[in-house]
């Protein structure tokens, strides 16, 4: 049974006659937990019978654990996740500029705290501070996964910033509606791209594939056949596959250990030798700190390794560009390399949906026509979002919109329901008309 203790304060080495109260408790394995601090003794036993009782319960948080320095748990959570290259990075930077210089001495209990949360995230955005306020939006994310795993590990009660939203500085940025497509303005986009270009946007907005899904696809994942049955009769569809393995291409940094410096001194050697080559002046460059590279990998989650139905017309497209497409990526640069997301957007998209100044050329650089905007601020991130909002439009059922997106399904409903090929079907038909119906209304305005 809790009891309390008096502790008397101590003044140049002497036992003086003022005291404080200390609780006592006995914790799960036995030994004695103390707790300081209190003015009378009352306050002390019901705080020792609140602990006894919450063990009881088997809710009890050890005051130990949650006085624990944040830098300390840091080292802790850090080898007990293992999150992919590129993520390891950009959490360390968020840690090294932001989270561990301000909180590393503070107990965790002291860093859970909204309050506490807001003050520095003010505080540290411009103009007040010098950080971005989307970089510190992305810190204030990476503390409140840190403090989960200090709940999950019996560290602190609960992560009080879970589900809070902390707006930080004048950002707003994620109050911005993503900008999607009507199926005519999504035709236009593919028409005035051509090519590998403006199939690839207009595969998205049909299919609703992530970026590194689409650009990672391998031809062999392509155009799949499958069979179905419909009231006794066949149903043929076609589907692209997204493998488990290595089915989304990731774009991540690296910090330059020995093998990457010595691959980046290589390449820089050969560029140095190209240069001298065409009788160019070129000096070193500068090591960097990091290297970005693009690789194969699995895809966000065990949901997204998923197949994705795709309308006959765009079936039709796909075959026709595989078929005369030499590399075995059918969504690569026209060389075969895979794309970097910000240079295919920087060198086709920006300009298609945003539109362009027209240039008349000069020796080595052709001339171009005029492009009016067709769909200002559209990105891949936004065909994605067209996909998904047309099949709600179409009233394409949930269990196939979450299949096609590849979506968790987090709640009872998605445990139990299930795809049938009437889904299938009625999802395809809809497209195809959407299809019809968007070229149709393009033309009609272009002419």
């Amino acid at each position: 049974m809790a009891y309390a203790e008096k502790v008397y304060k101590v003044k140049n080495g002497k036992k003086t006659k003022q005291f404080t109260w200390r609780a006592c408790y006995k914790k799960p394995d036995g030994s004695k937990g103390t707790e300081p601090g209190f003015p009378t003794k009352k306050l002390a036993e019901d705080w020792g019978e609140q602990q006894e009782a919450s063990m009881r319960a088997g809710s009890w948080i050890d005051p130990a654990k949650a006085m624990t320095k944040f830098g300390e748990w840091v080292d802790i959570w850090k080898k007990a996740s293992t999150p992919r290259p590129g993520t390891v990075t950009r959490r360390r930077h968020l840690l090294d500029q932001l989270l561990l210089p301000e909180f590393r001495h503070t107990p965790l209990a002291e860093v859970n705290n909204v309050f506490t949360v807001k003050s520095w995230a003010n505080k540290a955005s411009k103009p007040v501070g010098r950080h971005d306020p989307s970089t510190v939006s992305q810190a204030r994310s990476l503390l409140s996964t840190i403090l989960s795993g200090a709940e999950d590990a019996g560290y602190i009660a609960a992560n009080k910033l879970y589900g809070r939203r902390i707006t930080v500085g004048a950002d707003h940025t994620d109050d911005e509606e993503e900008v999607w497509a009507q199926p005519d303005e999504a035709f236009r986009l593919y028409e005035r791209l051509g090519g590998v270009h403006g199939l690839m946007v207009l595969t998205d907005c049909y299919l609703g594939l992530r970026w590194g899904e689409l650009a990672g696809l391998h031809r062999d994942n392509c155009l799949l056949r499958r069979e179905d049955r419909i009231d006794g009769k066949p149903f043929v569809r076609h589907v692209l596959r997204i493998d488990p393995k290595v089915g989304s291409l990731h774009e991540d940094e690296f910090e330059l250990d020995e093998e990457r410096l010595a691959r980046w001194q290589a390449a820089e050697d050969a560029r140095l030798v190209q240069c001298r080559a065409k009788g160019w002046k070129a000096n070193r460059r500068k090591v960097p700190k990091a290297v970005v590279e693009l690789y194969l990998g699995p895809p966000k989650n065990k949901y997204s390794a998923r197949e994705v139905d795709i309308p006959p017309f765009l079936a039709r497209l796909l075959e026709e560009h595989i078929e005369a497409w030499p590399h075995e990526h059918p969504f690569s640069t026209p060389g075969g390399q895979f794309w970097r997301r910000g240079n295919f957007a920087s060198k086709h998209l920006r300009p298609a949906a945003d539109g362009r100044e027209a240039y008349a050329g000069a020796k080595g650089h052709k001339p171009r026509a005029e492009w009016k905007p067709v769909l200002e601020g559209f990105t891949m991130r936004g065909a994605r979002h067209t996909a998904d909002t047309w099949m709600k439009d179409d009233g394409v059922d949930r269990a196939l919109r979450f299949l096609t997106m590849g979506w968790v399904p987090k709640d009872i409903e998605g445990t139990y329901e299930h795809v049938t090929p009437e889904m299938r079907k009625h999802r395809l038909d809809r497209l195809e008309a959407r299809w019809e119906r968007g070229k149709r209304v393009a033309l009609e305005a272009a002419s």
